[in-house]
């Protein structure tokens, strides 16, 4: 995973950049097969500007923009949530859902070790309850 992180109309310093790049790391938890990240930090008057583009190795592009008036860490985050809800979305829909399928082969198998099993007669059960 390639991390790009640029800035433009604003000076970003050491420390912004290692609180975006620890941040930005922490999306491998969401979805493994990212290619490459670009983050994009800008000033647009009084806003905090924070753009992250994410780009799959299945070909998926997610874009993110957030502006924020108090500040770039805030806007930064506001970012990665709106990414992280993407990759989930992207990762559920690569999942598949397979579920109607192993619930009909539960049925299947449930039918046929049924049928294996030796019938029980309603009057031993009968008299086994008068007992």
């Amino acid at each position: 995973m390639r991390i790009t992180i640029t800035a433009k109309h604003v000076k970003v310093t050491p420390t912004m950049k290692e609180y975006a790049e620890s941040k930005i790391e922490r999306l491998d938890r969401y979805f493994d097969r990212i290619d490459r990240i670009q983050v994009l930090l800008n000033k647009d008057g009084m806003d905090n500007v924070c753009e992250i583009n994410v780009h799959t190795d299945s070909h998926h592009q997610l874009s993110a923009v957030v502006h924020n008036q108090d500040d770039m860490h805030a806007a930064v985050d506001l970012c990665l949530d709106k990414i992280q809800a993407q990759l989930k979305k992207v990762k559920e829909k690569l999942k598949g859902h397979k579920g109607a399928d192993r619930r009909k082969k539960l049925g299947r198998d449930v039918k046929r070790l049924t049928q294996r099993l030796p019938r029980v007669d309603e009057t031993s059960y009968e008299d086994a309850k008068n007992e």
